[in-house]
């Protein structure tokens, strides 16, 4: 009798197991499903099924995602704040200025800058005993080689040529505070540009350095003028571009 209840435990417990690893299998859609319950599930495409057929697909269909593509600045505003001195001068002419100007787009990579530049200079000479302000206003006009795009960083290079009117508004010995001769007049300063623009948020910003020479036109006394105003300057400015 009690090997009889032995048997019978034994192919109960045989049965419950069997019952616990049953496994549903059914289609879903294109695809076989073995479930054995709730986060046990293996699945896998059904035989002979071809998805393109199943779903109406063209075997040259061809899935793109799609680019955003910038198109070049065509024209703009450009306000630059600019720092320069001379070298080689007998002293230093600190220059601070501000230039407005037009940007056009001319041709593949080319660009037309035209505009007004304001600035004041301070300078000092000790080997001629000098100190005095000035005020400038020109007019730059460049060409800038430049792939200027709203939301993405180039570089550019640029020649031009500033025509400036000049005119002394202090001039005084170092010492004494004597007033000395005022200069006035009109220099051409060609120039030479180089930088980068930088896209932040939703703005381009200009950053760069240039070189640029003064040639005098109305003053005889270019050794004067060296002196006081200077030759060859060097420069940087920061600007940004709406």
């Amino acid at each position: 009798m009690r090997t009889l209840l032995l048997m019978i435990l034994f192919i109960v417990s045989i049965n419950g197991g069997k019952a616990q690893n049953t496994i549903d299998n059914f289609y879903v859609g294109p695809y076989e499903v073995d479930y054995r319950g709730q986060g046990d599930i293996n699945y896998r495409l059904r035989k002979g099924i071809d998805l393109y057929e199943y779903y109406g697909l063209k075997k040259d269909t061809i899935i793109q995602t799609e680019k955003k593509i910038t198109e070049p600045l065509k024209n703009g505003i450009q306000i630059d704040l600019s720092f320069s001195m001379p070298q080689y001068s007998k002293g230093y002419n600190d220059v601070f200025g501000l230039d407005i100007s037009w940007k056009q787009h001319i041709a593949n990579l080319t660009y037309l800058n035209t505009g007004l530049l304001g600035a004041m200079s301070f300078g000092k000479y000790e080997a001629i005993g000098l100190k005095e302000n000035m005020i400038e206003i020109g007019v730059p006009i460049s060409i800038e080689i430049s792939d200027i795009r709203k939301h993405k960083a180039s570089i550019y290079g640029g020649i031009g040529v500033v025509p400036t009117y000049y005119i002394t508004t202090k001039a005084e010995n170092i010492n004494n505070a004597e007033e000395k001769e005022k200069l006035s007049g009109i220099f051409i300063a060609p120039r030479l540009d180089f930088g980068g623009y930088i896209p932040i948020k939703h703005q381009l910003i200009r950053m760069g350095i240039y070189g640029q020479y003064n040639f005098n036109c109305s003053n005889k006394d270019n050794i004067q003028f060296k002196e006081r105003i200077g030759r060859f300057f060097i420069g940087i400015n920061l600007g940004i571009i709406f």
